[in-house]
């Protein structure tokens, strides 16, 4: 340490040392301030304003008493500072400090955000609220003027409006992003003020019931009451370079609204579902990669299923909707499955619906459900619906049994609409040409189209938000059991030739159905191109 420094310490400790006399003087306690951490948590309990303006540091809150330090200890300011902060502290002790600690502090005062926690329930109601779904600007506009206790609430009624699944909010180094997912893809939706985006991350800590400033990745729910409809809402927070990156996942709960016509499952097809279902026992599996719509299409199928003679039982992680009637069990964290599925059998259920097959043992006890009487309906990740009877198989370990109990096997992906108010035709590129012949050949002749194909897209307007669609409808492939797919699986047949068979018995691929709706002008071929190599 250099004369300089030296000397700076030699004053700074006379300094504190008379400060402590003089505070023994006053009759006050006394603080050090380079000896004290100074919480985040506490501090946002007040305006950066107040704490500089009142010239206030809180020190702690001990046995319901705040300890604050000033270095006027004694000024009519402090008396009213402990006048408009009595509701939340009724209580203050108020003790001396040196006005070089003060100084040096100030910087940290200044960057203070305050929290509002008295409406931090764990339901948000944006009954109130006139919004506009008209564009990404509109949303700027009112995050813009928006009051910050309201902040929130815009937030997700925005993304709610805009029939976004997720909103991410995604913090930089003066800034955060908000980004909205719709209809699969991100979009830019708006930005927010680094103070903004402070208060925004406290209020959805506080709601979903999460630790402050956590330092490790957090998640949690919330309700929402909007209008005439109910909503849940899953967080999760996870640090970043910049500060926590938040993730709203919005879920419409009420499941009665989902219904098998609106999924985009062809009128040809709709026979061999309403045959399956029909039977009270077996299994129904429904197959794609995460974010293919399948849980929509099992609480579809659930909700038509669901009577009051019926016994339904749900077996989930986590429970996305809710169904009235049924009884919906939620996994407990530690536990498997499997064990729970074995205490379900117990419960004297006609229909069971497990939320995904994820082992050997989940495996086994949904065949033995599915062969014993129930009716067993589950998720499983394969790619297409013959790849997912050697996925399946190489977990029951039971071939027979399973081919035997297997009603219908339903295979999807979602693909975007195209708006109906922005719709042109397009041309597609020779490399798409290539693929879209493919698909032309292989399609059976009774529904190759009469003419040359047209292909549309969405050109952007004002009635999606210029992007060009609106809504996502699936593209599927239902495979048949048959007595022939049965023979070929038992004679160890490979991909191809299972493919071959199931084509043989009526199944149109994912790729022909995407075609078709492509031709009809209800999706884009390209993007259907796209989600078939997902």
């Amino acid at each position: 340490m250099d004369i300089i420094s030296k000397a700076k310490l030699v004053n700074r400790n006379s300094l504190e040392e008379k400060t402590q006399e003089e505070a023994a003087k006053m009759g006050l306690p006394y603080y050090d301030l380079r000896k004290v951490s100074l919480t985040k948590e506490l501090l946002e309990n007040f305006e950066s304003k107040d704490l500089l303006d009142f010239e206030v540091i809180p020190i702690k809150e001990e046995k319901g008493i705040l300890k604050i330090a000033s270095p006027d200890p004694q000024s009519d300011k402090i008396n009213e500072f402990q006048l408009k902060y009595k509701k939340q502290f009724p209580a203050m002790e108020t003790a001396l400090i040196s006005s070089e600690s003060f100084k040096e502090n100030e910087d940290t005062l200044s960057k203070v955000v305050k929290i509002v926690r008295s409406d931090a329930s764990g339901e948000l109601d944006l009954a109130e609220l006139e919004f506009s779904e008209e564009s990404f600007e509109s949303f700027q506009k009112h995050i813009d003027k928006s009051e910050i206790q309201h902040l929130l609430k815009w937030v997700i009624a925005e993304g709610f409006a805009l029939k976004a699944s997720d909103i991410h909010i995604e913090p930089g180094n003066e800034e955060a992003d908000i980004r909205f997912r719709i209809d699969g893809v991100l979009h830019n939706a708006g930005v927010l003020s680094k103070e903004k985006y402070k208060y925004l991350l406290s209020q959805v800590e506080l709601r979903s019931g999460l630790k402050l400033n956590a330092n490790h990745p957090q998640n949690g729910r919330f309700r929402v009451k909007f209008k005439n409809d109910e909503l849940s809402v899953r967080i999760e927070v996870m640090p970043s370079l910049y500060g926590s990156d938040i993730v709203i996942r919005i879920f419409n709960v009420q499941a009665e609204f989902l219904n098998i016509a609106d999924l985009g499952i062809r009128d040809i097809q709709i026979p061999l579902l309403e045959s399956a279902l029909m039977r009270p026992h077996g299994m129904i599996l429904i197959v794609g990669p995460t974010g293919s719509g399948k849980t929509t299409t099992i609480y579809s199928i659930l909700n038509k299923l669901n009577a009051p003679e019926i016994k339904l039982i749900t077996l989930e992680d986590p429970i996305e909707y809710t169904l009235p009637g049924a009884t919906q069990s939620q996994i407990n964290e530690g536990e498997d499955f499997a064990g729970r599925l074995k205490a379900v059998l117990r419960e004297d259920p006609d229909i069971i619906m497990l939320g995904e097959i994820r082992d050997p043992e989940s495996a086994k006890t949904a065949l033995q459900a599915a062969i014993t009487g129930h009716l067993l309906i589950s998720t499983l990740h394969a790619n297409d619906a013959v790849t997912s009877v050697p996925r399946i198989l190489g977990l029951v370990e039971d071939a027979s049994s399973f081919l035997d109990a297997a009603n219908i096997i339903i295979a999807q992906r979602l693909v975007r609409k195209i708006c109906p108010f922005c719709i042109e035709e397009y041309k597609p590129s020779d490399a798409e040409l290539v693929e879209i012949n493919k698909i032309l050949e292989s399609l059976p002749l009774e529904h190759k189209p009469q003419k040359e194909p047209e292909f549309f897209r969405g050109k952007g307007c004002s009635h999606c938000t210029n992007i060009g669609y609106q809504g996502r409808l699936g593209i599927f492939e239902l495979l048949r059991v048959t007595p022939d797919f049965q023979k070929a699986v038992m004679e160890n047949a490979t991909l191809a030739e299972l493919k071959d068979v199931a084509i043989k018995n009526g199944m149109l691929t994912m790729e022909q159905d995407g075609f078709l709706k492509a031709v009809e002008g209800i999706v884009d071929i390209v993007e259907v191109l796209k989600v078939i190599k997902e």
